[in-house]
C-alpha cells in the first residue's frame, strides 16, 4: 500500500489530465511514491514514460532554507518496497540526487520501447524533492530549459521556500501560467 506524505494530490492529478500523448513525466523526491502512482494511473491510457528521482539511504542533508541539517529516513528497504508497489512497465527509477541527475543526463533521458529513444523535452515535472529555494531554483531552470509548450510544473511544499523567486523565473524565462494553486501545491502550465 502506497502512502504519500503530502496533501492536494488533486492537483498533481488535474495536471496530468492536461496533457497530450507520447509523454516524459518525473517525479523528484518520489519517497514512498504515492505521487508517482498517481502520474501512472492517471496516464496509463497514453504512451507515457515516468522516471523517479531520489537517492534513498540515510542521508544528511538540509531539507528547508531555515531547517537545520538532519538524516533523512529514506531507507533502502523503503526503496525495495517501492519498486515492489511501482511495478509498472513504464517506470524507471534513477537512486540519484537531483543535482546528480541534471548532470548525468543533461543531454537527455534514455528511453527503452521497442527501441531507444533519447528524450530531451519533458511532459510533466513534480517538484517535492529538496525545498531549499537555491535547489528549487536549479531545478526549474534545469527542466524549464527542457520544457516546451503545454508542459506542466507541480511544485509540492511551495510555502515552504520563496516561491515567488521560483516564478519569476519560470514565468519570465519560460512563459509559465497558473493552473491551479493549493495551499500546499501549485501546477503552471507552459504556453
Amino acid at each position: 500500500m502506497i502512502k504519500g506524505d503530502s496533501v492536494e494530490y488533486e492537483i498533481l492529478e488535474e495536471a496530468c489530465k492536461t496533457l497530450g500523448d507520447d509523454l516524459l513525466t518525473v517525479e523528484i523526491g518520489v519517497r514512498q511514491g504515492q505521487g508517482s502512482k498517481i502520474i501512472l494511473n492517471t496516464l496509463s491510457t497514453k504512451k507515457h514514460w515516468h522516471i523517479g528521482i531520489d537517492p534513498y539511504g540515510n542521508l544528511n542533508y538540509q531539507h528547508y532554507d531555515n531547517s537545520g541539517s538532519y538524516t533523512a529516513d529514506y531507507t533502502n528497504s523503503m526503496k525495495q518496497q517501492l519498486i515492489k508497489d511501482l511495478d509498472y512497465p513504464n517506470f524507471t527509477l534513477y537512486q540519484l540526487g537531483d543535482d546528480e541527475f541534471m548532470k548525468r543526463f543533461a543531454d537527455g533521458v534514455p528511453i527503452y520501447r521497442e527501441q531507444k529513444e533519447l528524450k530531451t523535452k519533458y511532459d510533466l515535472v513534480h517538484f517535492d524533492g529538496p525545498h531549499k529555494t537555491v535547489d528549487v531554483i536549479k531545478e526549474a531552470i534545469f527542466f524549464g530549459e527542457r520544457s516546451h509548450a503545454g508542459s506542466v510544473f507541480v511544485f509540492d511544499d511551495y510555502p515552504k521556500f520563496d516561491m515567488d523567486a521560483v516564478l519569476k523565473i519560470i514565468v519570465n524565462e519560460y512563459g509559465f501560467m497558473l493552473l491551479k494553486q493549493g495551499k500546499n501545491k501549485i501546477s503552471l502550465k507552459r504556453n
